[in-house]
């Protein structure tokens, strides 16, 4: 059995242990100045992307350190209200010429977090709010403490929710509960998260639907789209239910989790921490 669940913070076998110094040539003359770089471990290690991905395979991404120039994009109002500002700041920061729309969604996040630890530090200011008193505290969380959650790796979690990895379609086939019909899931990449949420304020009518619709990509070995919608818009909630509680869980990702003590009532409870607007401008 693999671990399934680590720290963000801890460096990837075979990658270098801190940032990359600068050249001693561009230190020694004025004609350039070299950014630190430094490796990022990714969740899903490269192993769920096809063959032709720059990332298949690879277990860790090199990036540069935050500069004033990545500043300026992340507070642009244009790119903001494009809602572009975080695939600028990543095709800013990652070494290679990957495109950031086909990185998954949980190798975004911990491709952003790494840089917002590089920039800023690792000290993150928040808020929450008790669900014993409904105090509203602040509180410090360290970004290095966030988990690496990869149960798509793990064969014993596969084994026990009934769960086969296909490598040709890299889907994760399972056979539903209710319906008994075998739907294949795929891990979301960035542009699958522009489909599904959209520029729009408001959530979709049709957001469960939509929902399946994006991580559903084949039905009984069947790919066609119609086919999968008709499917999916028959299915039975019980089914709905299973695999929208499934898939959180199955997907690589990072989680921002800490046990927090409330100072009015002293409750403790595990929390999520939010990510706010001020995540990449601290106080």
């Amino acid at each position: 059995m693999r671990n399934n669940q680590r720290r963000l913070g801890k460096s990837a076998p075979g990658s270098p242990a801190g940032p990359t110094p600068p050249s001693p040539l561009a230190a020694a003359t004025n004609m350039s100045f070299a950014v630190p770089t430094e490796f990022v471990e990714l969740p899903s290690q490269g192993k769920l992307y096809p063959e032709d991905h720059p990332l298949h395979q690879q277990e860790t991404v090199e990036i540069r350190f935050m500069t004033a120039k990545d500043e300026d994009i992340i507070s642009s109002e244009s790119l903001i209200k494009k809602g572009l500002v975080l695939n600028r700041l990543l095709t800013s920061l990652i070494i290679d010429d990957i495109d950031p729309s086909t990185l998954l969604i949980g190798d975004r996040n911990a491709i952003l977090i790494a840089a917002r630890i590089s920039g800023y530090g690792s000290e993150y200011d928040l808020s929450y709010r008790c669900t014993g008193c409904f105090v509203t505290s602040e509180t410090k969380y360290d970004l290095k403490n966030a988990l690496i959650e990869d149960n798509c790796l793990d064969s014993v979690f596969l084994k026990r929710n009934d769960l086969l990895h296909d490598t040709k379609t890299q889907t994760f086939d399972i056979k539903l509960p209710t319906s008994g019909v075998v739907v294949g899931l795929k891990m979301l990449t960035g542009q699958d998260e522009k489909v599904l949420f959209g520029d729009e304020k408001e959530p979709k009518d049709n957001m469960v639907t939509s929902m399946l619709a994006t991580i559903i990509s084949k039905v009984n070995d069947e790919s066609d789209p119609g086919y999968i919608n008709e499917f999916i818009e028959s299915m039975p909630v019980k089914d709905s239910k299973f695999l929208r509680e499934l898939y959180p869980k199955l997907a690589p990702r990072v989680r921002l989790v800490d046990d927090f003590v409330c100072p009015k009532c002293y409750r403790e409870e595990e929390m999520e921490v939010p990510l706010s607007a001020g995540f990449f401008w601290p106080r």
